[in-house]
């Protein structure tokens, strides 16, 4: 497993501080979240989750509509709804707003829990370089 260390800036967390079990603790670097700390419990649970997803090679048949969807419709969105996040619910698009959260919300509120495909319209996708931090690496 990689520890992380900052070398300017010292984290302290008290590991009897029952606080430290269950709240998240972001870390920021240059004002921004950078990494997040969080309960074993939920690190073991985001793991099992990941390994369900990995082994899952079918793709899923309802998001793919969507996609597809979403994909024909880009042309019109681009000039529509540049800049925005567009929902795809039974392969119509039903929501578009500033942020993803927001037409999570929306799109949860008026049809529930339903196969969706939410996407930023953008000409170009994002390319984003992230610098690594220092991992040190030791057995325990």
């Amino acid at each position: 497993m990689p520890i992380l260390r900052e070398v300017n800036t010292p984290y302290t967390v008290n590991a009897d501080d029952s606080s430290a079990e269950r709240d998240t603790i972001i870390i920021r670097r240059n004002g921004e979240p950078a990494w997040a700390v969080v309960p074993y419990t939920e690190y073991q649970e985001l793991q099992t989750m990941k390994q369900r997803l990995s082994h899952s090679s079918a793709p899923n048949p309802e998001f793919e509509k969507q996609w597809q969807a979403l994909q024909a419709r880009m042309p019109q969105l681009l000039k529509t709804h540049l800049g925005q996040w567009v929902a795809i619910v039974d392969q119509q698009m039903v929501s578009a707003g500033a942020t993803w959260e927001s037409v999570l919300d929306d799109v949860l509120a008026r049809f529930g829990n339903v196969p969706m495909c939410i996407h930023e319209v953008l000409e170009k996708p994002h390319i984003y370089k992230i610098e690594s931090p220092r991992i040190i690496r030791r057995e325990v």
